[in-house]
């Protein structure tokens, strides 16, 4: 089932005055006209978006991980964004999730927390290094067979959630964010930006992240976009940024 026929049905348990109100805010305050994703959705290997995405939550993007992400291809000399945004690089053009793994077992996890992060970020709720759950995550997926962004383009999200989301400071906003950079247009997260803008359109205080997501995948639905667009969009204009 497509990701419009899922939310289509999911839109049968929503209150479609409530759906309607996000349609009319979102075409309020965004120009959909000018929507676009930018270059961290169209990343040249898996190993570079599960980096982008355990580093997002929580930390300023341009400023603090862009740098971090950066620095990584450039240590190993690797493209970080895809000379093509139509269609995935050759199998055989990209780093593995294994070479990521292999990183962490040469360099050590304080020779790459030293050498290539440069930073003591902690992944939320947690005393866990991000760099440290990077390789945990990478770990998970290596075990799976998940190693490049063909193998998660046929990889059942939600198999991908189910062993991911068991790891202590990755939770469903991390996951969903690697699961959008990975190509899955299926996802929003319900992060600080998505139900803030929400629960203002709703004239309401707060808002769940689950309930956000349902209603801006339903809203999408509506305006003929994919969720991730609209949510990169919606924290565009949240965070008061031109780029995620």
């Amino acid at each position: 089932m497509s990701w419009s026929s899922q939310t289509t049905l999911r839109v049968r348990f929503l209150a479609v005055d409530d759906v309607q109100t996000i349609v009319e805010a979102v075409r309020r305050d965004i120009d959909l006209a000018r929507a676009s994703l930018g270059d961290e959705f169209y990343p040249a290997h898996l190993s570079v978006a599960l980096i982008d995405a355990v580093f997002s939550t929580r930390l300023s993007y341009e400023a603090q991980v862009v740098p971090i992400v950066e620095r990584y291809c450039a240590h190993f000399g690797l493209s970080r964004v895809r000379k093509n945004r139509a269609t995935l690089p050759q199998v055989s053009e990209q780093e593995t999730i294994s070479d990521l793994v292999r990183h962490y077992e040469e360099l050590g996890p304080n020779g790459v927390q030293e050498t290539i992060i440069k930073s003591r970020y902690m992944s939320p709720g947690t005393k866990i290094l991000k760099s440290e759950n990077v390789r945990h995550a990478a770990l998970a997926l290596q075990c799976m067979g998940v190693q490049t962004l063909q193998d998660a383009a046929v990889t059942s999200a939600h198999v991908i959630k189910c062993e991911l989301v068991q790891l202590p400071g990755i939770g469903e906003r991390t996951i969903h964010m690697f699961l959008m950079y990975a190509g899955d247009n299926a996802y929003v997260k319900g992060d600080v930006h998505v139900c803030g803008f929400v629960a203002d359109a709703l004239g309401r205080d707060r808002i769940s992240p689950a309930l956000a997501e349902q209603l801006v995948r339903a809203a999408a639905d509506v305006l003929g976009i994919t969720p991730r667009l609209l949510d990169n969009e919606i924290w565009k204009l949240r965070s008061g940024s031109s780029g995620k």
